[in-house]
């Protein structure tokens, strides 16, 4: 059995486990702009993730911010949700819908907030590295990985990834020393950074 059998084989019973039957002919309009929202979310998260690369915070803090809205919105605004698809669809794809649209909007609108109106004094820090390590890049450079330390900022743990030619310099590092400005939100923006 090839790998495309196995594939529409597995395609064919997520769609008939998620999606159960058509409820109504659905509204084309609404639908559409449903599915611009989706994408448009997907794009605002892809922007966040470059935000919290450089936002002092804790990982569960923007986590909660995209998670939450899904399980009160699901609930909600189900049986609206599959008038306007016309399908009765599982809770997991409404699940998915709502933190992708409405959760992805407010994290943005969180991170960015903080991120672009933070004060303009910036304060220098120096802190000592606890572990390192490296990410993979893009899908045309593999073998570029960017290597990336952590360290200990007041209580928790902050990764600040570094380019692919720092790859020796922070091989031998044993020191980051960042200039930071306080966020209008109060979480510290990374401005700079370097290891010594």
């Amino acid at each position: 059995m090839s790998n495309y059998h196995i594939r529409k084989g597995v395609g064919g019973i997520l769609r008939k486990t998620l999606v159960k039957e058509r409820v109504s002919k659905g509204n084309k309009k609404q639908d559409t702009l449903i599915t611009v929202l989706f994408f448009l979310g997907l794009i605002l998260l892809k922007w966040e993730i470059f935000i919290y690369r450089r936002t002092i915070i804790e990982l569960k803090i923007p986590l909660l911010i995209w998670l939450i809205p899904g399980i009160f919105l699901t609930p909600l605004l189900y049986d609206k949700f599959n008038k306007i698809d016309g399908r009765r669809a599982h809770w997991i794809l409404h699940y998915v819908a709502h933190t992708c649209t409405t959760g992805a909007f407010l994290l943005f609108g969180f991170m960015a907030t903080n991120y672009y109106f933070a004060d303009n004094q910036t304060i220098d820090k120096r802190f000592e590295i606890i572990k390192k390590g490296s990410l993979a890049d893009s899908k045309g450079n593999r073998d570029k990985r960017k290597p990336y330390v952590e360290i200990d900022y007041n209580g928790f743990e902050k990764q600040i990834v570094f380019k692919y030619p720092d790859t020796e310099k922070i091989d031998s590092a044993k020191y980051v020393n960042l200039t930071v400005k306080k966020g209008l939100l109060g979480f510290d923006i990374l401005e700079s950074y370097d290891v010594e």
